[in-house]
């Protein structure tokens, strides 16, 4: 068993597996620790030395692989001890349950891995042999138990005992096993997965005592737990206890000290140790005295503390940017100022600042529902709109329903609270920015993982911010492809993953490459990206490496200390958090880079037309750099549109005509329509290169959404013009035609476009399957699409086609049923099915009725209910208390899983949550319920659902100008009518409200959870439900 003395930093295991701690002969006040079974060989050690290497134990097992449900086995270790001790703890974590006895005595239990337990057994071990005795119990899958016993010395040296191969097992139980004079040569060696850090599990196993608040901590080396850059290392520097909350805030103050925020609590201060000092430790304690908290943005600068808050449940302040000052210069943080309130907040509302490399601004991000009260000033014309062409249907589950355009957004504002200006919209929510070297911005923006399957679907991606940018992000099937001329596209696709932190390298005590790069923070898998940014013509592109990486890393926010090292966090959403810190340890220069400004020309330029004269601006809207064309096409459309007409008159090259007609139409009224089309009709299809394609098409469908439907003539010259273009081989130009031919019902689309349908193989999606490995809930969801994937394009054929009115030949009717019949079988995520069923729903709107008549006479499968075969409770139940509910969850020793996923569905929990894939989604993934929350916070949802409902999850009270009232998810607004779900069971159920007879929508503080819903349930149909939801 390997044993690591404090003398032997980074040496591998003496083979006698014994360690002797010694001043000289006799050693009265030293302690021995060794294998009982290998005594008589001893290592000595140099007791100068103070930091010890934690030995990371190994995961073990009887047997490697898929091990059967309610598999038993017994494990033991024996040990001798020497001399005095002042602490021994004992860290165990098994999938899925164990029991712990040390020299026979029951020291503990636990039944989720991902929660190990900690217990303090100084007083049970005892000089000369000991033993730890194990029993684990598999619950299906993969099985396997890791332990560490870490002994502190009289004189604070550690000691460790970890699981590894020389450990001894057996599946049968006998007499006398846990006791430490026990005959176990007869038991076998146990098979070794690997060391602690490895999938499927993660490094969850600390050690050291159980945590108190207040309770020095001291760093621990973990480089080896997880994927690092070569010549860094990873350190543990504090565990928050839970008392202190999961924090996701940071600011560093000028002295190197730093201030955190738990999401749903206050602010804490700490000082990190210094690198290098083996002996120093980290306390993080409250700013006593300030009422503030709930923060996802922390900024220090110019002497003030900058407070974005948005959960306004602490501390009693209203969502918005705050100003926390030091009134009496004693050093103490005392006054607090309120900048800008915003009417919204939630996990998508206010996040993230930082300064401009001037100093001058200080950048604001916020999420697609932070509800941005009035600013100073707009950096774009305030002409935004949804600009679909084809219908947009909503997210399934009713997710962001009623949130338009411009969604997420980039603003700034003076340090002094003054002059608050909107720089970029068209995100969805992203938490964090940064600037580089040369003083670009870019941004972090997330994608909607319900989404996954569907063409709409947006991985994660890093987006360049200029002024004025559009990033195209809009609720449901909305969101705006890369390609629409009116956007901008990414500098790098991340993939699926939760956008946290962002941070420059400039600052870091790095290599030049790394100063130059930029981090971002993925929450869900578990990644920090460093993204390497190359120019490229007026922006840039980009390649990411994997600078840290690894499962159970909940990355939150992020900053460089005083001393240049990268300080970041972990937790969130009440997870268990800590704080961390990575150094540089190579021998490259760590010298600052200079700064300098020979980045991209767009701010410059941006700033330059807003007084420049008209034939400046017309002439960058002829650029063929998209960024720079982009800016030119902004700034006309503050201008007069009479100005742009007459410089169209007098000529322009493609690029010019193209989005001179974008520009008319997002600017101009229904009788420019003809105007901006004659522009088009200069261009001749045959003689465009793709980019410029895409242009046009896009131009066509915002004249027509902007500025109204085409007449009869204007349809026909415009599918003359198109038609026989499609289909062109190209999936983006085919997508692009297919959707305008299906707005103007050209006669032979439906022919070419299933024609297409049939041809066409499966998408070949990124390979995402290792990032999703580092999530077990979150990522099987990515798992089981990318097993299973859906034919995008495909699907993006469909939701065009559905628009196309009938009649239909019979042949195409039963080709699109049984196209439809066969996805909803394909994977994708929690709103994939949704999403089909309002696309057909909408085909059949647009059939004939005698067509809709003759598909219902078809036998085609239909879809099942949720509540079809549901099994049920044998009960007796009764109405659980909390209490009640963790007292059963505590031993869940000899749970029936099965029957726990049968009590999922008899408690209807299966209509509206998925686990492992499978269920409703109308609420949140219980896939990794077991990783998040404690028996204590799940006892509490199931019984009292209204204490915290999520915004993402909320339904709302609509009230009436009568003084009626209606409950509901919002699951669609357009046309003055509102569409209401009011079944948490079935978001299908909908009802139709009219806005113009609506006084309020507001959040409703009531869950669409039933209350109670476990109370159908015996004890031990409770305890089996309860293993099934806390099982990994």
């Amino acid at each position: 068993m390997p044993i690591v003395a404090p003398a032997q930093k980074g040496q591998n295991s003496p083979g006698a597996n014994d360690i002797s701690n010694r001043k000289g002969k006799g050693n009265p006040g030293g302690l021995l620790i060794r294998d009982a079974k290998a005594a008589g060989k001893k290592v000595a050690s140099d007791s100068g030395k103070k930091k010890v290497k934690r030995e990371r134990p190994a995961w073990i097992w009887s047997e490697l692989g898929e091990r059967p449900n309610a598999e038993v086995v017994h494990f033991r270790k024996t040990f001798e001890l020497k001399g005095g001790r002042k602490a021994a703890v004992l860290s165990v974590t098994c999938d899925n349950h164990y029991e712990a006895w040390i020299n026979g005595k029951l020291v503990g239990k636990g039944d989720n891995w991902a929660q190990p337990g900690q217990f303090e057994i100084r007083k049970d071990v005892k000089n000369g042999e000991n033993v730890i005795a194990i029993r684990g119990r598999n619950a299906g899958g993969i099985a396997g138990l890791a332990a560490s016993l870490e002994i502190t010395t009289a004189k604070g040296e550690k000691l460790q005992v970890v699981t590894d191969g020389s450990w001894r097992v057996s599946s049968k139980e006998q007499k006398g096993w846990q006791e430490a004079g026990f005959n176990d040569s007869a038991w076998s060696k146990p098979k070794v997965h690997g060391k602690m850090g490895m999938n499927p599990w993660g490094p969850v196993l600390g050690g050291g005592a159980p945590l108190v608040a207040g309770q020095p901590q001291s760093p621990e080396d973990r480089t080896e737990d997880y994927k690092v850059a070569k010549d860094f290392q990873l350190e543990k520097l504090y565990t928050v206890p839970k008392s202190q909350g999961s924090w996701v805030a940071m600011a560093v103050r000028p002295d190197g000290r730093l201030i955190v925020c738990d999401q749903y609590g206050g602010l804490y201060g700490l000082k990190p140790p210094m690198i290098g000092d083996e002996d120093a430790t980290t306390v993080a304690k409250p700013l006593d005295g300030l009422a503030i908290g709930g923060a996802h943005g922390l900024l220090w600068h110019r002497g003030a503390l900058y407070v974005a808050v948005n959960e306004r449940a602490h501390g009693g302040k209203r969502n918005g940017v705050y100003r926390v000052t030091d009134s009496d210069g004693d050093g103490n943080l005392d006054q607090i100022a309120l900048l800008k309130a915003f009417g919204g907040g939630g996990e998508h509302g206010l996040h993230s600042m930082v300064p401009s490399p001037d100093g001058e601004w200080i950048y604001f991000i916020h999420g697609n529902h932070a509800n941005p009260p009035e600013m100073d000033h707009y950096w774009m014309p305030r002409n935004w709109g949804e600009d679909h062409l084809l219908p947009r249907n909503p997210d399934g589950n009713g997710h962001a329903s009623g949130t338009m355009a411009p969604g997420g957004a980039v603003l700034r504002f003076k340090p002094d609270g003054t002059q608050w200006e909107m720089v970029a919209s068209g995100f969805r929510n992203p938490f964090d920015l940064a600037f580089n070297e040369h003083g670009d911005l870019f941004a972090y923006d997330a994608d909607m993982e319900w989404d996954l399957g569907m063409p709409w679907y947006r991985p994660t991606r890093i987006n360049h911010v200029i002024p004025g940018a559009e990033f195209g992000w809009r609720n449901g099937t909305g969101k705006w492809p890369t390609y629409f001329e009116d956007s901008l596209p990414a500098v790098v696709d991340i993939g699926p993953g939760s956008p946290t932190g962002a941070l420059s390298g400039l600052g870091g005590k790095f290599p030049a490459r790394y100063q130059r790069a930029i981090y971002f923070f993925d929450w869900t898998f578990a990644t920090i990206h460093a993204v390497h940014l190359e120019q490229d013509g007026s922006s840039y592109g980009g390649t990411k490496e994997e600078f840290v990486a690894g499962p159970g890393l909940p990355l939150t926010d992020a900053e460089f200390g005083k001393d240049g090292s990268m300080y970041f966090m972990t937790g969130g959403r009440r997870t268990a958090s800590a704080l961390w810190r990575v150094t540089y340890t190579g021998t490259e220069s760590t010298a600052p880079i200079k700064r300098d400004s020979a980045g991209s020309p767009l701010p410059e330029l941006s700033q330059e037309l807003l007084e420049a004269p008209y034939g400046k601006i017309y002439e960058t809207m002829g650029s063929p750099d998209r960024f720079i064309r982009f800016v030119g096409r902004v700034e006309a459309e503050r201008r007069s549109m009479d100005e742009l007409r007459k410089a169209v008159r007098k000529g322009g090259n493609t690029w010019q005509l193209i989005d001179a007609a974008i520009a008319l139409a997002r600017q101009g009224k229904d009788t420019d329509r003809g105007t901006a089309l004659s522009w088009l009709g200069k261009l001749k299809w045959g003689g465009l290169r793709k980019s410029e394609q895409l242009g046009l098409l896009r131009a066509y469908g915002l004249i027509f959404a902007r500025l109204g439907a085409p007449d009869e003539e204007e349809r026909k010259n415009t599918t003359a013009a198109l038609d026989a273009a499609y289909p062109s081989g190209d999936d983006d130009l085919d997508a692009e035609l297919c959707r305008v031919l299906c707005f103007l019902q050209a006669p032979k689309v439906v022919d070419r476009t299933l024609r297409l349908m049939a041809a066409r193989k499966d998408t070949k999606w990124p390979d995402w399957a290792e990032l999703a490995s580092r999530n077990s809930g979150y990522g099987r969801a990515v798992l089981g699409m990318l097993r299973n994937s859906p034919p995008a394009q495909n699907i993006h054929y469909a939701f065009c086609l559905r628009v196309v009115k009938g009649p239909w030949s019979e042949g195409q009717r039963r080709q699109i049923m049984e196209w439809y019949s066969g996805i909803e079988a394909r994977s994708g995520g929690n709103s994939y099915r949704k999403f089909l069923q309002r696309m057909k729903d909408d085909m059949l709107r647009n059939a004939t009725e005698g067509e809709r008549k003759a598909i219902s006479s078809w036998n085609l499968p239909q879809p099942k209910s949720v509540f079809a075969g549901l099994p049920t409770p044998a009960g007796p139940g009764r109405n659980y208390t909390a209490a009640e509910v963790v007292r059963v969850g505590k031993d869940l020793s000899g749970a029936d899983l099965e029957n726990g996923k049968k009590m999922f569905k008899a408690t209807l929990c299966f209509a509206c949550h998925r686990v492992g894939g499978e269920g409703g989604a109308a609420g949140p993934d219980l896939s990794a319920v077991g990783g998040r929350f404690t028996l204590t916070d799940l006892a509490e949802a199931l019984l009292e659902p209204n204490k915290v409902v999520s915004d993402q999850y909320q339904f709302s009270v609509i009230t009436g100008k009568d003084g009626s009232s209606s409950w509901g998810r919002v699951v669609e607004e357009k046309a003055g009518e509102i569409t209401l779900a009011s079944n948490a069971f079935d978001l299908s159920q909908t009802k139709q409200l009219k806005r113009s007879e609506v006084e309020s929508i507001t959040p409703s503080e009531i869950s669409p959870m039933p209350a109670g819903l476990i109370n159908t349930l015996n004890e031990a149909e409770l305890r089996d439900l309860l293993a099934f939801l806390l099982r990994k």
